[in-house]
């Protein structure tokens, strides 16, 4: 479930603009807005909500378009999608803090903490991945090795949950495509594989985890794996990608969560992406150590792409960007942004395509 690798095809747009807001929840009329509202239209997308960091603060946060098809309530900043592969950021954060509490290790075999649920035989087939393997998607664990991802229809929302006990049984018959760490290969299930990870050696929920490493701390109030009554009065209906006119559900993905399912808003994805920002620009320049620093160990996606913990590292000469993204089951999401330019820009979607991608990256490019 999601986008793997639409980074490498990506053309950029040219959009030549002037794209000045004085006040931070109102776009003026100017080419980026127009660019937008068409790019809709074009792709019968009927819900967007966009945030923009400009000189490293939050310059933009609007919504576009409608609730639903039915519902004519106007989408905004705090409108809430689910953001699918974007959430595999919010896990790289995690680890990142249990790292500092030493309570994981990037070199350690991802056996070690491993329960006694998991059986001998499992334990010798995954002996020699190591925890930064699953996190940069070089494990060998198949995409769809969890059941979540090989019993669902593409194109169908996923309602049906996925247990701890079906997540085990999964890793129990894992089969390896490849020698751990040898090549790159996205993998959802590894990123399964290491929600559960971090919550047997924690002691705590998924849910618990991002609420103590990442909602609190940034003060993300709508980012969560499962919404209150209030949150869901907000959350935007999604539509297929292959129909845009049918309407489909949130996926209820369980204990896949940690790759696939978080919930989040425009106003949320761009407060932290100031703070991510802030960050690599203070790793960059002073070398100080964040839990929002990604990338500090990758994996060679291609030439120009680099995967590190829930965050792509993009290398076009001396212009060196960073980007995640998400499409799922009527859900897209999209989040770059230039640490040297200081800028960034969130892009959240009632239906995905690569459309998307290539709307936010043509946003970035052009900012000043």
């Amino acid at each position: 479930m999601g986008r793997i690798l639409f980074f490498v095809l990506i053309s950029i747009i040219t959009v030549g603009c002037n794209f000045i807001t004085k006040e931070k929840n109102s776009i003026e009329q100017n080419p980026i807005e127009k660019k937008i509202e068409k790019a809709m239209a074009e792709n019968n997308v009927p819900s967007l909500s966009i945030g923009i960091i400009r000189d490293g603060k939050i310059d933009v946060l609007k919504g576009f378009g409608t609730k639903s098809r039915k519902d004519t309530t106007k989408v905004n900043e705090n409108s809430i999608f689910q953001i699918a592969s974007q959430s595999k950021m919010f896990t790289g954060i995690m680890v990142n803090n249990l790292i500092q509490e030493g309570k994981l290790n990037l070199e350690e075999s991802i056996t070690s903490y491993f329960p006694s649920d998991i059986n001998e035989n499992a334990k010798k087939r995954l002996d020699k991945i190591k925890l930064k393997f699953l996190l940069n998607h070089t494990s060998g664990i198949p995409s769809d090795a969890c059941s979540v991802y090989s019993e669902r229809i593409d194109g169908d929302a996923w309602t049906k949950g996925y247990s701890i006990e079906q997540l085990i049984k999964d890793i129990n018959t894992i089969k390896l495509e490849f020698e751990p760490g040898s090549q790159f290969q996205y993998s959802n299930s590894g990123y399964a594989v290491v929600g559960f990870i971090c919550e047997t050696v924690s002691n705590l929920s998924y849910s618990q985890l991002l609420e103590k490493y990442v909602t609190l701390p940034y003060e993300l109030n709508n980012t969560s794996v499962r919404l209150s009554d209030t949150q869901a009065l907000r959350l935007v209906r999604p539509y297929r990608k292959d129909n845009r006119m049918i309407a489909t559900e949130p996926s209820n993905m369980g204990m896949a969560t940690p790759a696939s399912a978080i919930y989040s808003n425009a106003t949320d994805l761009t407060n932290i992406l100031a703070e991510q920002i802030k960050a690599y620009r203070l790793y960059d320049s002073l070398n100080e150590q964040s839990p929002l620093i990604l990338t500090k160990q990758t994996s060679k996606m291609d030439e120009k792409l680099q995967y590190g913990f829930g965050l792509i590292k993009m290398t076009s000469g001396s212009d060196i960007k960073y980007s995640h993204g998400g499409d799922a089951d009527g859900f897209a999401c999209e989040y770059f942004f230039s640490p040297q330019k200081n800028t960034g820009v969130v892009l959240l979607t009632s239906s995905g395509g690569r459309w998307l991608g290539e709307l936010a990256d043509g946003i970035l490019e052009n900012l000043k």
